[in-house]
């Protein structure tokens, strides 16, 4: 079980590495974009600094812009910690909201989703702690949104969305991400749990992701994760017990 786990994880690491990449682009950018424009003001000497009214004009577009330079390097850095904090190795269990892990998991993939003309609903009705090792948890709701990403190319979804929604029920808090892709055929709805079963073309992903969301679910946090089509698409539901025993 550990073995699959980890051949899991090494599969995802290049998926991750790939949303990295699209959630550093545009911050990036706006750096590059917003440094140019400061070379360009001084070099074409837009502001007279042998006036008061120059030099005050000066200090406030350069504070302006170094503010909006700080705030994306902020940004950034904060992507990376996330990324970080996603592999390390500690089982340590925490109190915390199933939105923590969520936006956790969308600090990660949203540019990647949004760069495909995803729409990206939240709706947190359910803010109350409850245990879980929160890095195990944004692995599988990475998984499921990055299924749903894979699954809306492969099908060329017109307006592709992903709403996700949180609730708690007197014995568990229930996390569901529901799309509207067209769902999946009745007689794989189960297979698409068993290990190394895929729909997928072979280069898109292993057949782990799915299995091990559950085997998390199930073995680590004595809770649940199960697939159900709708009227357009499918919801997958994450269950944690209110009873705690994450091991």
């Amino acid at each position: 079980r550990e073995y699959l786990l980890q051949q899991s994880r090494m599969a995802q690491m290049g998926e991750l590495i790939s949303m990295i990449a699209h959630q550093w682009r545009q911050p990036l950018n706006i750096i590059a974009s917003t440094s140019a424009a400061l070379q360009m003001k001084l070099a074409v000497n837009k502001f007279d600094l042998a006036l008061e009214s120059g030099r005050e004009a000066f200090k406030s577009f350069f504070d302006k812009n170094l503010k909006d330079i700080d705030a994306h390097v902020a940004n950034l850095t904060v992507t990376m910690d996330d990324f970080r904090n996603f592999y390390n190795p500690n089982k340590q269990s925490s109190m915390l909201s199933i939105e923590s892990p969520v936006k956790k998991a969308l600090s990660i993939i949203r540019a990647s989703l949004t760069s495909h003309d995803i729409v990206i609903e939240e709706k947190y009705e359910d803010t109350q702690p409850v245990e879980m090792h929160e890095n195990e948890i944004i692995q599988v709701i990475l998984n499921v949104l990055k299924n749903a990403q894979d699954n809306f190319k492969e099908k060329k979804t017109p307006s592709p969305k992903i709403v996700i929604s949180t609730k708690r029920t007197e014995a568990s808090t229930l996390l569901q991400i529901c799309d509207n892709g067209g769902g999946i055929p009745a007689d794989i709805m189960e297979r698409i749990f068993e290990p190394y079963f895929s729909t997928k073309s072979e280069h898109m992903g292993t057949g782990l992701g799915l299995h091990m969301s559950r085997m998390i679910m199930e073995s680590h946090h004595n809770g649940r994760f199960y697939a159900g089509n709708t009227a357009d698409g499918v919801c997958f539901t994450i269950e944690l017990s209110l009873a705690g025993d994450a091991e």
